[in-house]
C-alpha cells in the first residue's frame, strides 16, 4: 500500500519535471546549456574528493529545484491574479532572486574548486 503511494508521487514528480521542461524555457536552457557545461567544468577538475563531488552536484541540483519552484511560484500567482499588479512584481522578481542565488553559489563552488587546484 505504501509502495503505491510513493510510486504514484514519484510518477507525479516527474510529470512536474517533464512538464517544467516542456513549458519553461529557463528550465530547458539550465539543463540543455547549464548541464552540459556542467559536466565539462567536472571534466576538467578531476578527479574530485568525495565531498567535493557531493558539493558539486548539490550546486547543480540546487539550481535546478529552485528554478522549479520559481516557475511554479510564477505560473500560480499568473493564474490566480493575471493582472499585472506591482506587489505580484515584486514577489515573482524577489523569486527570480533566490535563483540568480543559486548561480552565486554554484560559481562560488565551482571557483573554489578551480581555485584550489591552481
Amino acid at each position: 500500500m505504501y509502495m503505491k503511494k510513493i510510486w504514484k508521487s514519484v510518477r507525479f514528480a516527474f510529470q512536474g519535471f517533464r512538464h517544467a521542461y516542456a513549458s519553461d524555457k529557463s528550465f530547458r536552457m539550465e539543463i540543455n546549456y547549464g548541464l552540459p557545461i556542467y559536466l565539462i567544468i567536472g571534466w576538467f577538475l578531476f578527479p574530485l574528493h568525495a565531498w567535493e563531488v557531493v558539493l558539486y552536484v548539490f550546486s547543480y541540483m540546487f539550481i535546478l529545484s529552485v528554478e522549479l519552484i520559481n516557475t511554479a511560484f510564477e505560473k500560480m500567482i499568473d493564474r490566480v491574479h493575471p493582472d499585472h499588479h506591482e506587489s505580484i512584481g515584486r514577489s515573482k522578481d524577489m523569486s527570480a532572486a533566490a535563483v540568480l542565488m543559486t548561480f552565486m553559489f554554484a560559481a562560488f563552488v565551482v571557483g573554489v574548486l578551480i581555485i584550489t587546484r591552481i
